[in-house]
């Protein structure tokens, strides 16, 4: 095929966003959302999906007889070598990934930022030079578009980097494939109906796993006394900071994973203002499961809040457990975002750290439904095998008073709920059919912060 002149860089770009609106509208059918609202683990299967995906529309169809995508053929250009000829698709994929070189040198600038966030130096050199890797990643990423404005032969960098031309098509009409288009939607399609069935990646709220059936008011020591130590008492701690009582919160349940050392460890984090109780879960010496309760405190120091454990109880012993050793939490903010690290000093006085990934489960619930009238609080509905439900809650009954509080509203009741500790026991006064009862209800896991 002959060709003429060199694609000007405006109908590039009006190829490339065609490309782009395409490829997300191919993603949105596939997938059924955006990829955006898609949560971890199983958002990294997607992102590697599309990545091949994206890889597979370039190279094929750059390289296939119509030598362009849907935008490049919508403008009536086309990929040619050097020679004007088609291109193989070991050099469209050559061109495809050479568009993501700039990625590379942000991989290396993330990866320096770690290092230098590790060492808590908020002077380090290592984050200056991540600063300037991070700027000419973008200065690539930016300039070698912008080559194909001012080349002679209108070439982007990666079209030098693979000897390629962009061009305008002579003697070919302008075509849109719609045959390799149909093919890559029905691919992508069950592509993504195959990684839809994936476990993972539920954002539904679920309670911890195995806590209501190893954690109860009965069996587990109540946490008694969690305000009484005092962050200015603290000053000889773990990290050797001068604390004070903290200025904000983190108030609801968290699911943090950490290790200790190699082992690693699920805890179940639960928040009241400046005080509350954490759970965790770690494998045994005998193959099964550890659980360990211990008071939480948060304090604020210099370098951000810091989250102190007390007193770790073995659930299955209630006695103190003689190996482990209160968790310590740091919670900073750093260059690439928050860095949440845990800290224990082990009986050999080494201090074993750890980064942890942290999950907002939500607030605490006993699974009701309740309704607003004459000032009085109503029942509504009970959820199947809830606490609620456990405890003798039924629907009709209303609501006097929580924890010897008087409540006349939902927002009262929803509050004192929401704000109690997982685990914890909440006592209900409650008028059933003109009589007063008294109900004890556990606080579990867990209503959405999106609801009220």
């Amino acid at each position: 095929m002959s060709t003429s002149r060199y694609a000007s860089f405006g109908k590039r770009f009006v190829a490339i966003f065609s490309d782009g609106i395409l490829l997300q509208l191919l993603f949105f059918i596939a997938f059924g959302q955006a990829l955006s609202q898609i949560d971890n683990p199983k958002a990294i299967l997607y992102y590697v999906f599309t990545t091949l995906f994206a890889w597979a529309y370039f190279a094929s169809m750059e390289s296939s007889l119509i030598q362009g995508t849907f935008g490049k053929r919508l403008l009536g250009i086309i990929v040619t070598d050097i020679d004007g000829n088609k291109i193989s698709f070991a050099r469209a994929t050559a061109r495809y990934f050479s568009k993501s070189f700039f990625v590379l040198i942000w991989i290396v600038a993330g990866l320096i930022a770690v290092m230098a966030a590790s060492t808590e130096n908020q002077n380090s050199p290592y984050l200056v030079l991540a600063g300037l890797l991070f700027i000419i990643g973008l200065l690539i990423l930016f300039i070698g578009y912008l080559m194909a404005a001012f080349t002679p032969q209108k070439q982007a960098l990666h079209d030098i980097i693979a000897r390629c031309l962009v061009v305008n098509g002579s003697g070919q009409s302008v075509t849109i494939p719609w045959k390799p288009l149909i093919g890559l939607a029905i691919a992508a399609i069950l592509a993504g109906r195959v990684i839809a069935q994936i476990p993972g990646g539920d954002k539904a709220i679920t309670p911890p796993p195995d806590l209501d059936s190893t954690i109860t008011p009965s069996s587990s020591p109540t946490p008694t006394n969690i305000t009484s130590s005092d962050c200015a008492s603290k000053t000889n701690n773990i990290f050797g900071l001068e604390l004070t009582e903290a200025n904000t919160d983190i108030n609801g349940n968290w699911k943090l994973e950490f290790a200790g050392g190699v082992i690693q460890h699920v805890g179940y984090l639960s928040m009241k203002d400046s005080s509350g109780i954490m759970v965790v879960q770690l494998p045994n010496d005998q193959g099964g499961t550890e659980t360990i309760r211990q008071n939480m405190k948060l304090c604020s120091s210099a370098k951000g809040l810091v989250l102190l454990g007390e007193n770790p109880i073995d659930v299955d012993t209630n006695q103190t457990s003689p190996t482990y050793a209160p968790d310590n939490f740091i919670i900073a903010r750093g260059v690439n975002g928050e860095i949440f690290r845990n800290y224990s000093r082990h009986s050999n006085n080494n201090v074993v750290e750890s980064p942890v990934e942290r999950k907002f489960l939500g607030y605490s619930s006993i699974g009701i439904e309740m309704a607003e009238l004459n000032s009085e609080v109503r029942v509504q509905a009970v959820e199947n095998n809830s606490n609620a439900q456990k405890a003798g809650l039924q629907p009709g009954d209303i609501i006097l008073s929580i924890d010897g509080k008087q409540v006349n509203r939902v927002s009262e009741v929803q509050e004192l709920i929401k704000s109690s500790l997982l685990d914890s026991t909440l006592n209900f006064e409650i008028d059933r059919n003109g009589q007063n009862n008294s109900l004890s209800v556990t606080a579990g896991c867990c209503v959405p912060p999106e609801q009220p």
